[in-house]
């Protein structure tokens, strides 16, 4: 399949926060949602595709003193350069595997001497990425699983990774999608555990779960994120505290993922606290039931080899991944030559990416024993539907990933922040995933999961909405004034 990229908008919509999300040093209380869409010609056919994210505070770019009226001018602009280069590169009729790696490298080129952290640049091309790809299945009339497994993307995979030359994705692809997908409860480091923490006057009461007690009971999740924040004296009790909670509901039958957020200077800081757990009784099963450590390191050391010694001996305990170091193609498999076991898909760091990325796995993972397996998470970034939520489950789906941490619905107000042409779109084409609920529509949980069966067999990337882009504000009526906030 051969085209050329005609167009691209990118439309803005601000949503409100319907509980703070502390995550590290940030915390998001309001932000602009992206919606992306790109205009291909195929054969003198026009077919038009879409993609969506949120744009956080402090996770592509921590930069001390960068405000984050700063961060999304530059998020915005990432956006802009991507485009202005996929248009050129894309511009005759193209496939897109080759167009889209010389994007990339030039992107990467134009990053660095623009100063952007390697993450904001994938993000901006991986907002144009996702909507031509969501363009080009819609053009054959295939999901996303099967558009991959078929190749129409022409993805030769030993381009990045050499153990891949000759594989193509139907080799390490599932042979179908996960048509329900568990969802990894996250707890921010400020959220409230048990409902004693939460006094009723501070209560929204808006009928949906606020304290991790309450999703517990309410959804019954049965995997977890915990974020943890490099101080000792607060991490240990507050994993007491919830190891306490979760067991008194699940007994053992729950699994976690620990966060290290980039809050740890080195391995060793990050051995403290897992020396700690493993001498309390309290915290055995939690430890035992640790299926990885997320990202303890910041980003600017990770992988660096004088910085990293301990990660081979943290890795032999737990499985290690990267997440926000996860920023050009070659990470993951610089991360694993220094003792790294994993790494996380996410849609903002490009889905070609994590398909690259689960192919290195499957082929390393052919040669080593269980205790050795490298492993891939999926990861959240307050994604929240219609776009954005479901182009990443659709995504981690189709990787065969069975969990993923999903925390848009709770720290956002479902799909309230959407025009309404688009939730009642949403509640009829997608009613396995959303239903009405305390008069509000929202991801149905059921079990401690989502049914991804009408996302999956979506023709596109994952959802048959279609947003409508005169409905949101362009990047030039946008003003950050409109969130509210300081």
């Amino acid at each position: 399949m051969r085209f050329r990229l005609l167009e691209t908008r990118v439309g803005l919509l601000n949503s409100t926060a319907r509980i703070p999300f502390r995550y590290g040093s940030a915390c998001l209380t309001h932000c602009p949602q992206a919606i992306v869409s790109a205009r291909v010609d195929i054969g003198g056919r026009e077919v038009v595709g879409f993609s969506g994210d949120c744009l956080p505070p402090s996770w592509f770019d921590k930069s001390p003193g960068k405000s984050y009226r700063q961060q999304i001018d530059d998020m915005l602009s990432a956006t802009r350069i991507a485009d202005e280069i996929c248009r050129d590169e894309m511009s005759s009729d193209v496939e897109f595997f080759p167009a889209w790696m010389a994007c990339y490298e030039r992107l990467q080129a134009n990053g660095r001497e623009r100063g952007f952290t390697p993450l904001l640049t994938s993000f901006g091309l991986s907002l144009v990425e996702r909507a031509v790809i969501d363009a080009l299945c819609r053009a054959a009339q295939l999901p996303l699983a099967k558009a991959l497994r078929e190749n129409i993307f022409h993805i030769a995979g030993g381009r990045v990774h050499s153990e891949l030359d000759g594989h193509e994705p139907a080799a390490w692809l599932p042979p179908s999608p996960q048509r329900t997908m568990y969802v990894r409860h996250t707890v921010g480091l400020s959220d409230p555990i048990v409902n004693g923490d939460l006094d009723q006057q501070d209560r929204i009461g808006d009928g949906f779960p606020e304290t991790l007690q309450d999703y517990i009971d309410a959804t019954g999740v049965r995997y977890f994120k915990i974020k943890v924040s490099n101080q000792l004296d607060a991490d240990l009790p507050r994993l007491q505290k919830i190891a306490a909670l979760i067991e008194s509901r699940r007994g053992c039958d729950y699994s976690i993922t620990l966060d290290g957020n980039e809050q740890y200077k080195c391995a060793e800081q990050f051995d403290e606290l897992v020396d700690a757990i493993e001498r309390r009784p309290e915290l055995q099963q939690l430890w035992k039931n640790t299926l990885v450590v997320e990202q303890p390191l910041e980003r600017a050391i990770a992988l660096l080899a004088e910085h990293t010694a301990g990660i081979r001996e943290l890795g032999r305990r737990k499985p290690v991944i990267i997440d926000e170091s996860d920023g050009q193609l070659e990470s993951f498999s610089q991360a694993l030559e220094l003792g790294y076991r994993g790494v996380s898909s996410k849609n903002c760091k490009g889905p070609i990416k994590s398909v690259l990325n689960a192919g290195l796995i499957w082929s390393r993972n052919r040669s080593l024993d269980a205790r050795e397996r490298l492993v891939m998470t999926g990861e959240d970034l307050c994604s929240v539907g219609v776009v954005s939520m479901q182009s990443d489950l659709c995504l981690v789906a189709t990787l065969g990933l069975t969990h993923v941490e999903r925390n848009g619905h709770h720290y956002h107000a479902g799909l309230s922040y959407l025009p309404s042409s688009q939730v009642t779109a949403a509640l009829a084409e997608h009613g396995d995933l959303y239903a009405d609920q305390h008069n509000r529509p929202a991801p149905l949980l059921c079990d401690g999961a989502l049914a991804t069966g009408t996302t999956v067999d979506a023709v596109g990337f994952g959802f048959a909405v279609r947003p409508d882009l005169d409905e949101y504000s362009s990047i030039d009526q946008w003003s950050y004034d409109s969130l509210g906030i300081e």
